[in-house]
Order: structure tokens, then C-alpha cells, then sequence
């Protein structure tokens, strides 16, 4: 990455295209997944039904997008809500600008991006029904070609998602997968019918409940949707496996009490006595499942990927996966022991991930309290700042990175085809709101129109100021200065 000794972050406003430039054909599935490495998702924000900040999540600056391209990751997801801003089918202007907003920054950042039709109310995927069949494959229509339209000149780095996690039943997975692939093969009709880029632009199946095994048994490679370009597809599962050990908080009674494990791996990583209850894989329904609670199941369940998929040249991502860190549930001895297991398992997941050729996403809460999955920080300050570096650095050194060092990043504004710029303020939006740049270095001081506050590269208050502060004296590193939303990159040298 090149270094920038000023690093700006602006709350941009809505957005609309100035070209209409000519098709052309992009990189397959395959030479756009060469370049993903690994990735995050902007969790419980744009996918919010109705209101992307209404989980406690700010609207995602541009600092924090920047941040994570700076961490190293090379892949964003943005899960995102469409139906409930939606009238009669018809996507409010506002919510395509706002996304475009967001959009925007991670293509600038140079982020593969991944843009999806989430839950928002299971309209889809808590609908492979027969007798919803029609409505749903009408609105995914309506909404995909409004998408794709808006988005049909940005680069292969912007990849579209058909779904999130298709809700499949035990009893009659099979028929509803059949359901699903109808709802998967409108996406790619939608999508290839709209022209520009998206002729050829790679698009994202997602398997059965995103599920490894049910994937692998009804929805393999040659019922993959037909696509009028060859090698333009990728298959995306989710991991959060054992559920017991990486989401279940509370127990529960499947014909016995089971309780939630805290405990993952071998050795000093596990609880004894009567904590033993709450071990990974103590219990029979997770000994059932394959007892997923070591490397060696998650590299077989990883492997299948690879096999079924990867090998067949379908490249595959796991969309999701990640483990609730148990701070204050647990404390003392008992949280350093969850704690231990739970980089374990990070460790390990990424080192299989690398080994069998798929991208891990990460799950991003955002919030920093109870059973958070949290990496970078949008709660509290400095926004984009590490929240968990263990992680963080666990994820880097699977992929040959040294441990993370903010170097700041190089904007590529070349996203959009067609040689204008890819976009003009606007104030058409309800959800980015354009604010002046009004903080800025001037020599030795830092300025601003309002008061500052000046951290270091850890998180830690240094200086505040009311409208100026003074850099003198400061020792050698990286500052980030705060002034209302925006944030300001200080290389002291």
C-alpha cells in the first residue's frame, strides 16, 4: 500500500452518474477472486430494514471504510435492505443514493465489494414457497433491474449478491431449493438484461440456508443458474459452526437442556469441572453435527468446498462466519480461557480458508459489548480504529501479512467506466448527509471550524483542542485527528 501523509474522511451526499459508457467484457469469476483475499462485512447497518442506523450502527464514513482497506482486507460485503424502501416495488431514489454513497467509498478504497438483497423482513428468503413463487420472482425482478441499472458502468470490483440466507426447512429442503434456484435464476436474467457491465459481471449464488452440506447434497455445480457468459458465477455458504459454540446464547431444550459453549479447541483451551457443560462439542447434538469444535472438521467441511466447487471452477466465499466473544458473560480465568479458544479458532478457520482456495468475509457486529464479533471499531472513537487486533492480526498472518501497521491508503476514483467522474454531490438522500471539510493540518497545528481531539494509532486520547491544537512535541508516529465526523491522518516524522 502507498502512503499518504494526509488522510481525509468527509461525509459525502448522494450521488448520481455522469456517462453512459460502452459495454465492456470483464474478468471472469475466477481472476476477480485472485484478488479478494479476505474480507468483512458492514454488519447490522445497510441491511436494517427501514433505517440503516437503527442497530446502533452509524452510517458508514468514509474514515471507517478507508480503515479497513488500510487493515488489509481486500473484500467488503454490504448486506442491504431494498424491500422496506420500496413502494409497490419501486426502490426510493434516496436509498439508491444512499447505497451509492457507501458503494462509492468502498470502490474508492480499492475493495472488491459485494453488494447483496438481505433478509429485511424474509421477503424472500423465508418465502421458498409455492404459492410465493410468482411474487417473489416479480419483486426480484423489479428490484435487480433497478439495481443493476443504477450500478451498470462500476468495474468488476462491484459484485452483485442474489441473496443472503435462503431459509431452507429439514423437512422439505429438496422442493425449496428447487424454489430457490427459480428466485437465483431471475437475479442473473435481471441482471444480464440491463446492459453496460453487467453483461459480464461476476454475480453471487448463494447455496440452500447457505448451508456446506445441504449445498453439497441438492444445489451443486450443474444447478447453478444458466448465465449467457461463461465463468461469471461464484457460490457463497456461511460458517457458524457449531451454532452452540459460535451464536447460542441462552440454553435451550432439544429433548435435553443444551447450554451454550464457550470453549473451543483441546488442552488448556477447555473447561473442567462442572463448566465442563459448556466445552465445544460436550453435548450429543453437537457430536451429531460432526462435532465441528477442531481444525480437522473444519478443513473437512472447507475441503468439500473445494471439491465440489473451487475445483470445478465455480470459486466459492464464505460470506459470513465468526464466533461471539464472551466478554462479561465471562470473566476472570474463565473469559481468558474463552478468549484463548476463540483466537483458536479464528486461527484456524483462516488457515483453512487459505489452504482449500475460498474467501472468508468476517461478521462485523459493530457494537463492543456482550457477544460482539466486532474487528473494526464504529461505536466509539476514533471511528475505524482496531477494536480487536488479536483478531485482526490472526486474519493478516493466514495471508502472509506482517501484523497490522496503518500505513493509510491510496484512493482509486477509476471505478466507474466512461473517463467523467463517477459522481456529484447531491442532497437527494435521507441517510448521507454532505457536511463542509472544515478540519485540516497547517504546519504544526491542526484547525478546525469546531473542537478537535487528536488520537493516537491505538485509540487513546492525546490532545483536544477548541479550534486549534499544536503537533509540537509529539513523538514519531500516526495521529488520527477528530472534528465532529470528520478524520484527519497526522504522520508526525
Amino acid at each position: 500500500m502507498k502512503k499518504r501523509n494526509l488522510w481525509t474522511a468527509v461525509i459525502a451526499a448522494s450521488f448520481s452518474l455522469v456517462s453512459q459508457p460502452c459495454a465492456k467484457t470483464l474478468p471472469t469469476a475466477t481472476e476477480i477472486f485472485n484478488q479478494m483475499g479476505f474480507g468483512i462485512n458492514i454488519g447490522n447497518t445497510m441491511e436494517v430494514p427501514g433505517n440503516p442506523t437503527g442497530w446502533g450502527n452509524k452510517f458508514p464514513t468514509e474514515a471507517y471504510i478507508d480503515s479497513v482497506k488500510a487493515a488489509g482486507f481486500s473484500t467488503i460485503r454490504i448486506p442491504c435492505a431494498w424491500d422496506s424502501h420500496a413502494t409497490n416495488s419501486v426502490i426510493n431514489k434516496s436509498w439508491l443514493d444512499s447505497v451509492q454513497v457507501v458503494v462509492d467509498r468502498c470502490m474508492r478504497a480499492g475493495l472488491i465489494t459485494i453488494l447483496n438483497i438481505h433478509w429485511d423482513g424474509g421477503w424472500l428468503e423465508g418465502n421458498l414457497k409455492d404459492d410465493k413463487k410468482n411474487e417473489v420472482n416479480a419483486k426480484q425482478k423489479a428490484y435487480w433491474t433497478q439495481i443493476a441499472t443504477h450500478f451498470k458502468d462500476y468495474n468488476e470490483r462491484l459484485l452483485f449478491a442474489s441473496a443472503n440466507e435462503p431459509a431452507t426447512t429439514d423437512d422439505n429442503y429438496k422442493h425449496e431449493t428447487e424454489i430457490l434456484a427459480t428466485y437465483h435464476q431471475t437475479f442473473v436474467d435481471a441482471v444480464r438484461a440491463t446492459g453496460g457491465n453487467n453483461e459480464s459481471r461476476t454475480l453471487v449464488i448463494q447455496g440452500p440456508s447457505t448451508s456446506i452440506d445441504r449445498s453439497i447434497e441438492v444445489y451443486q455445480v450443474d444447478k447453478l443458474p444458466k448465465d449467457v457468459i461463461d465463468g461469471r458465477l461464484m457460490f457463497e455458504v456461511h460458517y457458524y459452526d457449531p451454532y452452540t459454540y459460535t451464536l447460542m446464547n441462552e440454553p435451550a431444550d432439544w429433548g435435553a437442556t443444551v447450554e451454550p459453549q464457550y470453549y473451543w479447541g483441546t488442552g488448556d483451551n477447555l473447561a473442567s469441572g462442572a463448566d465442563i457443560v459448556h466445552n465445544c462439542g460436550y453435548n450429543a447434538w453437537a457430536s451429531a453435527m460432526g462435532d465441528p469444535c477442531t481444525k480437522s472438521q473444519m478443513d473437512a467441511s472447507l475441503g468439500k468446498m473445494k471439491t465440489n466447487y473451487v475445483d470445478k471452477g465455480v470459486p466459492v466465499i464464505i460470506g459470513e462466519f465468526g464466533a461471539n466473544d464472551r466478554v462479561g458473560v465471562l470473566t476472570g480465568d474463565k473469559y481468558k480461557k474463552h478468549r484463548k479458544g476463540r483466537l483458536e479458532y479464528y486461527q484456524s478457520f483462516m488457515n483453512s480458508c487459505k489452504t482449500n482456495k475460498v474467501v472468508p468475509i468476517a461478521w462485523d457486529t459493530g457494537h463492543e459489548g456482550e457477544n460482539n464479533m466486532t474487528i473494526i471499531r464504529r461505536q466509539s472513537e476514533p471511528d475505524g480504529s482496531v477494536f480487536d487486533l488479536e483478531v485482526l492480526n490472526l486474519m493478516r498472518k493466514a495471508y502472509g501479512l506482517a501484523d497490522y501497521v496503518n500505513n493509510g491508503i491510496t484512493h482509486d476514483d477509476n471505478f466507474v467506466d466512461g473517463g467523467g467522474k463517477t459522481a456529484i454531490p447531491g442532497n437527494s438522500t435521507t441517510f448521507a448527509q454532505k457536511e463542509s471539510i472544515n478540519l485540516r493540518r497547517e504546519g504544526s497545528m491542526l484547525s478546525a471550524n469546531g473542537s478537535i481531539k487528536l488520537f493516537n494509532i491505538n485509540g487513546k486520547l492525546i490532545r483536544k483542542g477548541s479550534s486549534k491544537i499544536s503537533l509540537q512535541e509529539l513523538h514519531q508516529g500516526i495521529y488520527i485527528a477528530k472534528s465532529g465526523s470528520q478524520l484527519l491522518k497526522v504522520n508526525i516524522q
